[in-house]
Parts: structure tokens; sequence; C-alpha cells
């Protein structure tokens, strides 16, 4: 129970880095000295814009539950391998720390530096904005 409150050296539960002295930085990486500073961001597909709805045609019909999820498992793991591409095709590699596995919805979190983040944004397949990090104590 010493990890939950925080006795002496817990760094984590004190607050303190949680790196460990060994950890090696990526190839790739812009600096193996100076680490950028991570930032977590959400990455989802853009949307393009719908057609006008006055000319609808019949609604397709309906699927089950495990349908649905199945075609959403599908589409998540589609939007990560291209995610996945894209980084690789813009040699960002180095500048990417963590990209969370596929879900059931086609979102992405990333922790990674700030550029990477500002190429995302002017990408004009995805979406991506910078999480809030949320106090909890």
């Amino acid at each position: 129970m010493s990890r939950k409150n925080g006795e002496p050296g817990d760094g984590f539960a004190a607050g303190g880095s949680y790196v460990s002295s060994s950890v090696r930085t990526l190839p790739g990486s812009a600096s193996a000295r100076t680490p950028p500073e991570w930032i977590d961001i959400t990455v989802m597909p853009r949307e393009v814009p719908a057609a006008s709805r006055r000319h609808t045609s019949a609604r397709p019909p309906p699927r089950s539950r495990a349908e649905v999820h199945g075609a959403g498992l599908a589409e998540s793991a589609r939007f990560h391998e291209s995610l996945i591409r894209w980084i690789e095709a813009h040699n960002l590699q180095g500048s990417v720390r963590s990209v969370s596995p596929p879900g059931s919805l086609p979102m992405l979190h990333l922790r990674c530096a700030p550029r990477v983040l500002d190429q995302l944004r002017r990408a004009p397949e995805f979406e991506a904005g910078a999480t809030m990090p949320v106090d909890l104590y």
C-alpha cells in the first residue's frame, strides 16, 4: 500500500518523473539529450460534409448490434493503419511516443511532440486536437 500512500521512494505517487534513466530515446528522435515536451492529443478522421437531405433514398435495412460493432472495429483498424502510414510517410516516428490501439470508434490518442499536432491539423484527412489535463486530486 505504500504506492498509494506516497511513501518515501515512491516517485510516481509524489508526482515525480516515472521515466527511468535507463530508457533510451527512439531512433529518429531530434535530439537524444533533450527529449521533446510530450503532449496528449486525440485524432479522428475528418468528416466529409453530407449531401443535401432532400434527395435521401430509402433507409438501409436495420443491422444487429454485433454487425454495427464489427463494422466499427473494422473502420477503427483501417483508421489506425492509415494514421501509422501517415506518421511514417512524414518521418514523425521519433516525435510520437505512443499510439492507442484501435477500438470500436475511429478515434485514437497519441502522446507526441507538439509539432506532430501542428502537422496533423494541416492534414486534410484528419481532425486533431490537444486533450486537457484533469487533476482529480
